[in-house]
């Protein structure tokens, strides 16, 4: 992941952080010292995801990122080539997902992760997550809508604690999982970097879509299923 694309992500990662904290107040004789002032500069080490500490001058550059976030054109970055195997499909029984194609995906021309460009392809992106059965966690994005149709991923939001997901590749293996949890996240909350990681420790997918009525053509939530290896 090189500079401005790791930044723009990064925004996303971090956003919430960063605004989240309250400005710093004087204690009254026998409280607790706030600890807004220290946690301003307790980041995330982006390759072991332990907390790591940043100054003023990677906040103040992450803060314009945040703000410039999907605004300043630049190159796409095209997804690595295939090497060997590589996912062929994915199946959501309980949603209707019977066999949706899946797409190798790079960054857009905004320096974030790319998105599939029709209502029935489910994109992966394989400069940032795992392939299934490697023992890591793969990042599945796709539409809710998309011009005016439903998406693959239109009824994401109704899967259930204990559905099944099975991802096929294109060697014939199967992996299936079972889903964990289902959450809306207003957009600005979205954790990037955590969704990226799925359910650390454990073998995992993770599926996003948007939702929340849309406002003037944009959803101000994302839909995001966690789910885990079914032994």
């Amino acid at each position: 992941m090189t500079g401005r694309s790791s930044l723009l992500i990064a925004a996303l990662v971090c956003s919430t952080a960063l605004a989240s904290f309250p400005a710093a107040t004087a204690a009254a004789p026998g409280d607790v010292p706030p600890f807004a002032p220290e946690l301003r500069y307790v980041g995330r080490d982006t390759l072991t995801g332990l907390p790591s500490r940043v100054d003023d001058r990677f906040i103040s550059e992450l803060e314009r990122a945040i703000e410039r976030y999907g605004k300043d054109a630049a190159e796409p970055i095209p997804p690595p080539p295939p090497v060997g195997v590589d996912i062929a499909s994915i199946a959501i029984p309980a949603i209707g997902v019977l066999s949706a194609p899946v797409a190798r995906l790079g960054l857009d021309a905004y320096g974030r992760l790319d998105v599939p460009q029709d209502t029935r392809t489910v994109g992966w992106n394989p400069a940032y997550t795992s392939l299934p059965g490697t023992g890591d966690s793969t990042f599945f994005a796709a539409h809710y809508e998309y011009g005016g149709q439903p998406g693959v991923f239109y009824r994401l939001a109704t899967l259930a604690a204990g559905d099944e997901v099975t991802v096929s590749l294109t060697d014939g293996a199967v992996h299936r999982y079972r889903v964990v949890s289902v959450v809306d996240y207003p957009l600005a909350a979205v954790d990037m970097g955590a969704l990226l990681r799925g359910l650390e420790g454990r073998e995992s997918i993770v599926l996003m879509t948007c939702s929340g009525p849309p406002d003037e053509g944009n959803y101000p939530f994302r839909t995001v299923v966690l789910a885990e290896r079914a032994p």
